[in-house]
């Protein structure tokens, strides 16, 4: 296979905030790519017209194109002009359909990407087939062009020996059991070849992926690329247009919830953390991690989310998802973290020691070893979004549910005094972590509330001595009198974000003094401008060499903070600056480099939107009393 040059272009940047184009050693910056997908894969379309990543046939399968973590033999699929050229990147309004417009002094070409979806197809399970998954329609609107095509595959995170062939006008790989064929509408010497376009003229490419020696690819045509592009128009129309938010930044509330409908697995409603692996938090660094999985935690953020918006279909799926993986029975000593897109909770990480990672970031991980951490907030999480589900709209919690939520509050009591990871999930040793603290509290608290709004059986003086008697172990030996702040451990003075959930979880009066100055402690020694690090790496030991960014969701996490407290007034500022931190296509990643301002970490991040949506709704709410929260549901 001939692989393209790596050549750079200075293109002139749009209006808006605005990433640099360039490629450095093979790598643009993480911001610099747009994100397309079918509600069960995606990939990551660079600025410069490159697929540079992409799992088929689901998110969690292994990547046929990898050049965001190793630009040498990483894998690609690009698309762009022969002679320098200016270039920008728009979503079709309200859609996930990915427009990157070429401009030169002869012509101007728009390469429109996309991953075919239908309401139909969007709830199929994932696996090879001759339908196509990738569509890029190239249209030039007005002079000539000549473009440059570079097919690049190498699956298996570029493990896998890669045979080409042409039949029929069709460009054949084929990897062990996996198939790939791409058809185009113009005529292809090879892999790496150009075209001419003159104005009104338009080619379209669909790349399918099926099993070896069983390609049956349809005839293709840029008709059939025009229609199917149209269908995926409508679904993503009909769906944004249930979002019901109405405040005042409705464009990036709605770019969330379609960059999270994009992360979800929509056979099953399971949603992932990120659609990548490895991404580094830190440049060089070695906090690269696989978030390819649906993490519990997630589970009450991502309900809240869905309900505020509206989204009851999706919120619905999820928690049949959710109550579905029979967490815990009376035996259960413990329940997962994570789970894979099967419903398994298992994840071995491993290491992929022939990958380079992004910029010379090792190790590249698939797989991770969270999901044998104790982590005590987990109880919590599936507590908490079991009562949101009842308290924005979802059934009566059935008698079987009960069992293993009751199961979960009962290991909740038995563990909350141990030691554990944290939600950060740390690799070090074991510590008596406040918010794990506090999330097992709210396993209890939202399991006695439950039950005594649905008459379900529990032990109430076991389980309210035991709130109790969390709720004064938190408020005694969490409390730091020298920060005027809840800590990030027992007994402790460092601070931690996590315990900005405080707010959110009703532990304490929004108007209690102690929550207050815990606000206003955490922005002051944890903030760097309108950015909020996790916590400080000389007073925390994490058991990781190295630095990271910035992160967005306790940045936003503070904004939310800010507005359950009434200081509405610098809620709206830090929200309003935190947006100008997103892509230029509106999408956030993890974390923030503070100095420079470039994303960082996996991208885009489910966990960052769903705080973006959050904060957004309550600023609304405080800005608009009359958006109450609504109570539990009658029985």
């Amino acid at each position: 296979m001939t692989r393209a040059p790596r050549t750079s272009t200075s293109p002139k940047e749009p209006k808006g905030r605005t990433v640099s184009h360039e490629r450095i050693d093979g790598y643009l910056p993480i911001g610099a790519y747009g994100l397309i997908g079918d509600c069960r894969s995606a990939a990551l379309v660079g600025v410069d017209g490159s697929i540079d990543w992409l799992c088929l046939p689901r998110f969690d399968d292994d990547a046929v194109f990898g050049r965001i973590l190793d630009a040498g033999r990483g894998g690609s699929w690009q698309l762009h002009p022969d002679e320098p050229h200016e270039v920008h990147q728009r979503y079709r309004d309200r859609t996930n359909l990915l427009d990157t417009v070429f401009a030169t002094g002869t012509g101007v070409v728009v390469v429109t990407d996309f991953m075919p979806v239908d309401e139909h197809s969007v709830v199929q399970h994932a696996r090879p087939h001759n339908h196509a998954r990738v569509i890029r329609l190239v249209e030039c609107l007005a002079g000539e062009m000549t473009m440059h095509h570079v097919f690049d595959p190498a699956p298996g995170f570029a493990r896998l020996p890669v045979t080409l062939s042409f039949e029929d006008g069709q460009l054949h790989a084929n990897a062990q059991k996996l198939h790939l064929c791409l058809s185009s509408t113009v005529e292809l010497d090879g892999p790496d070849d150009s075209f001419h376009m003159r104005a009104t003229d338009a080619v379209a490419f669909a790349l399918h992926s099926g099993v070896a020696g069983k390609c049956q690819a349809r005839p293709w045509s840029v008709e059939r690329a025009r229609a199917m592009l149209r269908e995926s128009q409508r679904y993503w129309w009909q769906w944004v247009g249930q979002v019901d938010y109405h405040g005042p930044y409705q464009q990036h509330v709605w770019r969330s919830a379609l960059a999270l409908k994009l992360m979800t697995y929509a056979p099953t409603g399971a949603i992932i953390a990120a659609p990548t692996t490895s991404l580094p938090e830190d440049i060089g660094g070695m906090r690269n991690w696989d978030y390819r999985f649906t993490w519990l935690r997630d589970a009450a953020f991502t309900l809240y989310a869905f309900f505020q918006l509206g989204l009851t279909g999706e919120a619905t799926a999820y928690f049949d998802w959710l109550t579905h993986r029979h967490l815990a029975d009376r035996k259960s000593t413990d329940i997962p973290n994570l789970y894979d897109l099967s419903g398994n909770a298992h994840a071995p990480e491993r290491i992929l020691d022939h990958l380079e990672g992004y910029r010379d970031s090792r190790p590249v991980r698939i797989g991770n070893a969270a999901v044998n951490q104790l982590q005590l907030d987990v109880y919590g999480e599936v507590l908490d979004s079991a009562y949101v589900f009842a308290r924005f709209g979802g059934s009566v919690v059935s008698q079987s549910l009960w069992e293993e939520l009751s199961n979960i509050v009962e290991i909740a009591i038995r563990r909350w005094e141990e030691p554990d990871s944290s939600i950060w999930e740390v690799r070090s040793e074991r510590r008596q972590y406040v918010y794990s603290k506090l999330m097992c509290w709210v396993a209890v608290d939202r399991g006695i509330r439950i039950a005594d709004r649905y008459g379900l059986p529990y032990d109430k003086v076991a389980w309210r001595r035991a709130r109790l008697r969390i709720h004064r172990a938190i408020t005694s030996r969490g409390y730091s009198e020298h920060r005027r702040s809840f800590a990030q451990e027992f007994d402790s003075d460092a601070l931690d974000a996590s315990i900005l959930r405080m707010l959110q979880v009703r532990f304490l009066r929004d108007k209690d003094p102690r929550l207050h100055s815990t606000v206003r402690a955490i922005a002051q020694h944890l903030g760097e401008g309108v950015l909020v690090n996790r916590y400080r790496m000389d007073e925390s030991e994490d058991g990781l060499r190295g630095e990271e960014g910035a992160f967005f969701l306790s940045s936003f996490w503070l904004v939310d903070a800010l507005a359950h407290i009434g200081d509405l007034e610098e809620a709206e500022r830090r929200f309003e600056r935190l947006l100008h931190f997103s892509s230029p296509l509106g999408l956030f990643s993890e974390e923030v480099d503070v100095r420079s301002g470039h994303l960082l970490g996996n991208f885009p991040q489910a966990f960052t939107h769903l705080a973006l949506v959050g904060a957004a709704v309550n600023i609304e709410r405080a800005r608009k009393r009359t958006l109450g929260v609504k109570g539990l549901r009658k029985r």
